[in-house]
């Protein structure tokens, strides 16, 4: 599995670096800050190579800098060293166990290396989070929880906490085309809300409301911008992500096929 250049690249929170208070550490404060606006730079470029390396360097010296393990972490995931970075993000949870991102791109990891317990055990803390309301995590947002590819085409996974749009999604699996828009969707969403939303011609997907009503009955549909159907209904409720992903892997090689 190969996650797509539109992966997810945590953002940096603030430092835990601690404030200096002796005339040689306040000497080497600045050199230090640098390093690690250095390394999210390369980040951001997704130089992950260098980034990883700034990073390493930077917690030879400051073995316990969060910020500086976040940033390593995420190096990693951007090289696909999956087993590295959940290593990373483990310590990085450790120590702040509420920083959310560490935690999302904990998902990832956990999806690319297949392990499906802890991919759920993970989703489960971040549903909590949301669930009481703790700080610095929304309800409203979505998150990127997987990513895979099938007949050279990439495909990322998002997920909705709360069911969003007027079809009451839950998850998107989304391609993009190489100018960065949406090419094509499959969603599991609401049967019945899917139905009464989709009008003729029109096959857009959601929008930014969002709803706490009960889906009952799922469908996994396809979207495209001249067409849609349907991969597979779940009467009897939501199915679990492994299933759903598994379904539209099976859909998506099938067709290939064709």
């Amino acid at each position: 599995m190969q996650v797509v250049g539109r992966l997810m690249v945590a953002m940096m929170l603030a430092g835990t670096v601690a404030a200096p208070t002796h005339g040689a550490a306040q000497m080497s404060a600045a050199p230090a800050q640098s390093a690690l606006v250095e390394g999210k730079r390369a980040l951001a470029a997704k130089q992950f190579v260098q980034a990883k390396k700034i990073f390493t360097e930077f917690l030879q010296t400051h073995h316990d800098d969060v910020e500086a393990q976040l940033g390593l972490g995420d190096a990693e995931l951007g090289l696909h060293e999956y087993e590295a970075a959940e290593l990373t993000y483990r310590r990085v949870v450790s120590a702040q166990p509420e920083l959310w991102n560490a935690h999302k791109n904990l998902v990832i990891v956990e999806a690319a290396l297949a392990r499906w317990e802890e991919f759920d055990r993970e989703r489960a803390l971040l549903r909590g989070a949301r669930e009481r309301g703790a700080p610095g995590i929304s309800a409203r947002e979505s998150d990127v929880i997987d990513s895979f590819t099938v007949q050279g085409q990439h495909w990322v996974v998002r997920e909705y906490f709360e069911p969003v749009g007027r079809s009451l999604t839950r998850y998107n699996f989304e391609h993009f085309s190489p100018d960065g828009k949406a090419a094509e969707y499959i969603s599991l969403e609401s049967a019945e809300a899917a139905q009464k939303a989709l009008k003729p011609g029109d096959v857009r997907i959601g929008t930014e409301q969002s709803s706490r009503l009960s889906v009952k009955d799922f469908a996994l549909n396809w979207y495209t911008s001249k067409a849609h159907g349907t991969v597979a209904r779940y009467a009897a409720g939501e199915p679990k992500y492994e299933r759903v992903r598994a379904d539209v892997l099976r859909w998506l090689h099938r067709a290939g096929a064709k």
